[in-house]
C-alpha cells in the first residue's frame, strides 16, 4: 500500500508554469495575435464552406457572416 506523497517540487513546477502562462495571455499582444488568428480561422472557414455552395446552388449560400449580430440584414 503506497500513499501518494504530494511531490512538492512538482507542484511548484506545475503553479510557475501556469503563472507564467496566465501571464504571457494577460498581454495585449499575445491577445491581439489569437484575435487575429480567430479571424483569419472564421475567414477561411467562410470560404471554405462557400465555395462549394456557390459551385452547386449560387441563390442559396450559407455564410458564417450570418452569425454576425451587427448586421442588420443577418437577423
Amino acid at each position: 500500500m503506497t500513499q501518494g506523497v504530494p511531490n512538492r517540487r512538482r507542484l511548484f513546477v506545475n503553479a510557475a508554469l501556469i503563472a507564467l502562462a496566465l501571464l504571457i495571455f494577460a498581454l495585449p499582444v499575445t491577445q491581439n495575435f489569437l484575435a487575429c488568428a480567430l479571424n483569419e480561422f472564421v475567414g477561411i472557414t467562410d470560404r471554405a464552406l462557400h465555395f462549394p455552395c456557390t459551385f452547386l446552388e449560387h441563390g442559396k449560400c450559407f455564410t458564417v457572416g450570418r452569425f454576425d449580430p451587427t448586421c442588420l440584414q443577418c437577423l
